[in-house]
């Protein structure tokens, strides 16, 4: 795959695992406990987000409050399965 190559004055942030580049205005979709010990794993979709000078996104504050970020994944993921889910999925439980 060939990427075009960004003039010098032009400033490139890559997405550390793909290197791939990262848009301001990213979707990301973020996982999420309540804090300071929540059990259940939330997730939100956030859209128009801007970049840090380190080309990480910048979550809202009032988004970050109360909660325990996990992980933030680019564009918009649906959760299939999660840590845990089964156990909570379950009536009753024994545990030996």
């Amino acid at each position: 795959m060939h990427m075009e190559q960004p003039q010098a004055d032009t400033p490139v942030i890559l997405d550390d695992a793909l290197n791939l580049p990262l848009a301001a205005g990213s979707t990301v979709t973020v996982l999420y406990y309540d804090a300071p010990v929540g059990l259940v794993m939330h997730n939100a979709v956030l859209a128009g987000l801007s970049l840090s000078e380190s080309g990480r996104v910048v979550l809202p504050s009032d988004f970050r409050r109360g909660k325990s970020i996990i992980a933030v994944l680019e564009g918009e993921c649906r959760i299939l399965n999660a840590l845990g889910e089964r156990v909570y999925a379950q009536k009753s439980l024994c545990i030996y």
